[in-house]
């Protein structure tokens, strides 16, 4: 069995502000923001296969390695479409519809600075 699994995100952005609202339109994020202007993500223990996570949005910063704009994660939700349809309709894409593969459930998107994000619906029991 594999160990070390995915823990926590950060989403680094030209535009925090955009960013946050985006989220908290399509998943009903809030935020804890820190005083250097960084919003914490706390979720919840769930059910899930998934762990609860600490995520983030932060403002880019090319010069630093740990800050490049850009992401790594995939996000769960119970409905691929229904979250598809949120995201267009508060300015991101959907870049792949409700995909199945592998055994699992994907589909894709990109919100309003182009970040690439996955979703993936919980795995079959």
């Amino acid at each position: 069995m594999n160990t070390h699994s995915a823990a926590m995100f950060e989403i680094m952005a030209i535009q925090p502000e955009l960013l946050r609202t985006f989220y908290s339109s399509v998943f009903g994020w809030t935020y804890q923001i820190n005083a250097e202007g960084f919003a914490y993500i706390q979720f919840q223990d769930s059910p899930a296969i998934f762990r609860p996570a600490l995520g983030g949005i932060g403002q880019a910063d090319e010069t630093i390695a740990g800050n490049r704009k850009g992401t790594a994660f995939y996000l769960q939700v119970s409905s691929i479409p229904e979250t598809l349809r949120l995201v267009i309709a508060h300015g991101g894409a959907q870049i792949m519809p409700r995909t199945e593969a592998n055994g699992y459930t994907f589909g894709m998107f990109t919100d309003p600075e182009h970040n690439l994000l996955g979703l993936i619906e919980p795995f079959a029991a």
